[in-house]
């Protein structure tokens, strides 16, 4: 209940009213709006023959003044006056509160895009985005559904359709669960629902936060695999155009969603947007490069189908076994571009070498030794593919230092390079060649074990003998 001593300090209050005592002779009494006294000037008066008069603030009443005797129009002019000095008082709280919480809002999406802004896995994004709005909203469920075309969750065909069409609705009819979290975040993950009817689609239409309230009593809702009462529903948006939606179900302290919940939460919604869109798009962008890694490899081994596949297969063995070492996603990605183009430099090489059936002449071994550095050279020439370039040049270096081009042995060889060497042998025995039949799992790993210490390195080796031991028992 807003009262006088909430408006204006003690020190303020009691000031005021003693310059109202000394201009009119007479006692002055603050009191609640219960007739409860607060305070007077000066202090210890009786109360007899009180007068009072109620005191407003924006029609609303926040307490009382009295006098002990005066003329009625003075106590009017003091009631009226102390309602401006408060109404004042109200504006100045009124403001500080905003300011507070816009600095307070700031501070949130300052932290948030802080988090976001080198993230650009979609559903890392989501992750982040789901949790800073549990922490400042608490609730049972807050889930993050995403446009088919760009959910992790939809199928592979679904997601054909390119980023740069966001705005294409009628390619996604429906919005799938990204990520939750809270109580119901088992059964949230199971949620889908329509872009174009019930609630959720009609916020994603419009572009606006929704709320409902009694939800449970709402039969045009669907989409929910678990019973709710309220609900609010933030459209991510990026240029006018609706990616998704974020919908937070059940504060936990039992009270609807305000506007004071919307304003912040909807704020992050519209970075979440922004951060979801970039990743999408970097995401798209690295399909497209990997699928181009893949075609000029497929071109290259077009010319030998002995070799055909080889680079794609060396790429999976050589992220797995980078991925059972602890290696970020991150570089996980760039050496799987490595693996894909480590043999691009064959281009150089005759196709009637390649394919010779025979063993090779000094002359043509000398070639063929030739395509880690005419790969590093075509490699080094795309913008920030320098380390893929170094890669791919040391891919034939041993660990002794008997290998080429560069002669260099243990720790000088870039890791991504010793990891592919390994991945690229074993691809090689485990496949037919013009002039021998493919080694068994078993028989290839035994065929480079004797190797360990001088062409591999003996602490990657276990974790390759690792992976291919659990291929073979999958």
């Amino acid at each position: 209940m807003l009262c006088i001593s909430n408006l204006i300090s003690r020190g303020r209050l009691k000031q005021v009213i003693r310059q109202y005592s000394e201009a009119f002779n007479t006692p002055v009494f603050i009191l609640d709006g219960n007739r409860q006294l607060i305070l007077t000037f000066p202090g210890d008066v009786p109360r007899q023959g009180l007068l009072t008069k109620p005191v407003f603030v924006r029609d609303t009443l926040v307490g009382h003044i009295g006098v002990i005797s005066t003329e009625p129009d003075n106590l009017d002019f003091i009631a009226k006056n102390l309602s401006i000095i408060l109404e004042d008082g109200y504006d100045i709280e009124s403001l500080s509160a905003e300011v507070a919480r816009n600095y307070e809002e700031f501070a949130i999406l300052w932290t948030l895009s802080s988090k976001l802004a080198s993230v650009l896995d979609v559903r890392k994004v989501c992750e982040i985005t789901a949790a800073e709005l549990m922490t400042i909203c608490p609730s049972k469920a807050v889930t993050v559904l995403l446009a088919e075309n760009i959910s992790s969750n939809a199928s592979t065909m679904v997601r054909q359709s390119r980023v740069s069409e966001l705005g294409a609705r009628e390619k996604s009819r429906f919005l799938l669960a990204e990520v939750s979290v809270g109580e119901y975040a088992p059964e949230a993950l199971n949620m889908k629902c329509s872009t174009e009817k019930g609630p959720v689609g009609y916020a994603f239409q419009r572009g606006e936060p929704l709320t409902i309230s009694d939800a449970d009593a709402d039969k045009g809702l669907e989409g929910f695999p678990y019973s709710v009462e309220s609900i609010l529903i933030l459209p991510l948006v990026v240029e006018g155009t609706a990616i998704g939606v974020i919908i937070a179900t059940d504060k936990l302290n039992g009270e609807e969603y305000f506007s004071k919940d919307i304003k912040p939460m909807f704020s992050i919604a519209s970075e979440c947007a922004v951060s979801v869109r970039k990743a999408a798009l970097f995401s798209e962008m690295r399909g497209m490069l990997f699928s181009t890694a893949e075609a000029f490899s497929m071109a290259i081994e077009a010319k030998d189908p002995y070799t055909y596949g080889h680079s794609k297969r060396v790429a999976e063995l050589s992220v797995e076994l980078a991925r059972r070492m602890g290696i970020s996603d991150d570089s996980l990605t760039w050496i799987r571009l490595a693996a894909l183009l480590h043999d691009i430099g064959k281009i150089g090489v005759p196709e009637s070498i390649l394919c010779k059936g025979d063993e090779l002449n000094p002359a043509e071994k000398s070639k063929v030794m030739e395509h880690p550095v005419i790969g590093a050279r075509v490699i080094e020439c795309i913008d920030n593919f320098s380390e893929v370039a170094q890669w791919v040049y040391h891919h034939h270096e041993k660990y002794d230092g008997s290998g080429y081009p560069g002669g260099i042995s243990n720790s000088d060889i870039p890791l991504p390079s010793r990891i592919i060497s390994i991945a690229d042998v074993y691809d090689a025995l485990t496949t037919d060649r013009p002039y021998r039949k493919a080694f068994g799992a078993d028989e290839a790993i035994e065929i480079m074990r004797k190797a360990v210490g001088d062409y591999f390195d003996p602490g990657l080796f276990e974790y390759f003998e690792k992976a291919i031991s659990d291929q073979c028992h999958a």
